[in-house]
């Protein structure tokens, strides 16, 4: 193959696991000037709505658990093709959905879907990368992740009063229709599973319990290589407390910018619009510095940033700076958690060659069990003012800060002399 079929061929399969990892964020995004509307139409609260958002987290973070590790044993093509067949169909059934309760329901078994393809396409880019080529493939990668979604809420603005919020769930099932086909044609097998002898009965052929037996212990093998990685643990936390913020930003920012502040849905999607900016803009220039620098003191920067924002959003609201002082800190928040976003990844994976798999639906469960726990709780406190939302923000940045130093400090004890260290 040549060098330019090679490049053609490499661009493909980054758009291609683009476009798969936009799905989750889209399933997200799009429906979010839709609220005030199932509000009204469910005769909701601001949680119950809410909830609707959880429970995808909830269902992003279950099918992280099981969609990896199962990969690591079947290859990851086949579960791929069937986790985004998933997301078209029930995406299509939550646009019939009857109730919240229904809606909120179905939406765990969207994030089901939508985790599995996350989840594989980063076990992918390690099947194929290492290293600081790791890095990069992940940031271009997450560059489609964050910029297609950034129309998302000025689509769904747009769609909103033609179609309303069902017809919205159908755009996004055409959507991922498309996705599907996309990855039937360019994605390929990168990991057949794992190859070798096999116990077998007499006649030469594996018993089903000596399969099961020997597919158990592998997953319990790589399942304990993962976990005793300290620098995978470290950057999970990171990575759980980026997402976490993210998404209880996201979950909050209806409710406080358009109930609070008085943003029209069309003002809310350009102000989303901007701040999603930040995270693409946090996201290549963490990818630039890590070309130059080590990962761990990138990463400490930006999760200061995040917490130096989060924690400037009450003084700043009792200063009268008002809405635009809310908007600077958002924008300085979601920036800075664009800037952990890849090299947090691209750390929990940089030592599990062996088991990419597993370690990417580790990782893939903390980071988004995090969201789905955190994201709801400013709702359910009681967004009548910043307080709520800025103590959930601050909360997770300051304990992302704390990942990233602990992750600089094994770095420093990884480098010491035996001796030094006794």
């Amino acid at each position: 193959m040549t060098n330019a079929a090679t490049v053609r061929r490499t661009g493909l399969l980054v758009v291609a696991l683009g476009l798969l990892t936009t799905l989750g964020p889209l399933s997200i995004d799009l429906y979010l000037p839709a609220f005030p509307d199932l509000q009204r139409q469910f005769g909701a609260d601001d949680g119950a709505v809410q909830l609707t958002l959880a429970g995808m987290t909830v269902g992003l973070a279950l099918g992280n658990l099981v969609t990896g590790a199962w990969s690591d044993r079947v290859g990851r093509r086949r579960p791929l093709l069937l986790a985004s067949a998933l997301h078209v169909v029930v995406t299509l059934a939550c646009a019939a959905a009857p109730s919240l309760e229904a809606l909120a329901a179905l939406r765990v078994v969207q994030g089901v879907a939508a985790a599995g393809s996350s989840v594989l396409v980063l076990a992918i880019a390690r099947d194929v990368s290492d290293g600081p080529g790791l890095v990069r493939l992940v940031s271009r990668i997450t560059l489609i992740t964050t910029t297609v979604p950034l129309l998302a809420p000025v689509a769904g603005a747009a769609l909103l009063p033609l179609v309303g919020w069902r017809g919205i769930f159908g755009v996004l099932g055409a959507f991922s229709l498309v996705v599907l086909v996309v990855t039937v044609v360019v994605v390929p097998e990168t990991h057949p599973g794992p190859v070798g002898r096999t116990a077998n009965r007499g006649d030469g052929s594996p018993s089903r319990t000596d399969r099961t037996t020997r597919a158990d212990r592998g997953t319990r093998a790589r399942l304990s290589a993962v976990l005793r990685d300290r620098g995978f643990r470290t950057a999970t936390l990171l990575g759980a407390m980026t997402y976490a913020g993210v998404y209880a930003y996201v979950a909050a920012s209806p409710i406080l910018l358009q109930d609070l502040h008085g943003l029209t849905a069309d003002r809310f999607a350009l102000v989303f619009l901007a701040n999603s900016l930040g995270l693409v803009i946090g996201v290549q220039a963490s990818a630039a510095l890590q070309r130059r620098r080590p990962d761990a003191p990138v990463l400490i920067g930006f999760a200061a940033l995040t917490a130096v924002a989060a924690l400037a959003i009450l003084p700043l609201e009792r200063a009268g700076a008002g809405l635009p002082g809310l908007l600077a800190c958002l924008w300085l928040f979601v920036a800075g958690c664009g800037g952990c976003f890849a090299g947090a990844a691209g750390r929990a994976l940089r030592d599990q060659s062996a088991q990419a798999g597993t370690a990417t639906s580790l990782y893939g469960f903390g980071t988004f069990a995090a969201a789905g726990l955190i994201a709801p709780v400013a709702g359910l406190i009681g967004l009548h003012d910043a307080a709520p939302i800025a103590g959930v923000l601050s909360a997770t940045a300051l304990v992302g800060t704390t990942a990233a130093v602990l992750m600089r400090r094994g770095d420093r004890r990884a480098v010491l002399p035996a001796a030094t260290r006794r």
